[in-house]
């Protein structure tokens, strides 16, 4: 994505609220993710945008990691420059 959209631009897109997790492929505690979690938040990088679809115990753990590693740019980005919109 070219632009990085701002918060109030991605409150008014319409996600649908049953998109699946993008990690339910993982097992079980990899990563943080529940297989079975539906997607919870829409996360956005610093350097990149809208990512991914996450559930909510990804999300949890992708915080508490502190430090990001964004396979884009290949750079490690600190937990707090990402955004975490709830669908």
């Amino acid at each position: 994505m070219d632009t990085l959209l701002d918060l109030e631009s991605v409150i008014l897109l319409d996600f649908d609220s049953d998109l699946p997790c993008e990690g339910t492929h993982h097992i079980r505690g990899l990563s943080g993710h529940s297989p079975t979690a539906p997607g919870a938040y829409m996360v956005i990088s610093p350097c990149c945008g809208p990512k991914v679809v996450q559930c909510s115990p990804r999300v949890l753990a992708m915080q508490a990691s502190g430090v990001l590693y964004c396979g884009a740019c290949r750079i490690e980005h600190m937990t707090s420059e990402y955004t975490f919109i709830p669908l």
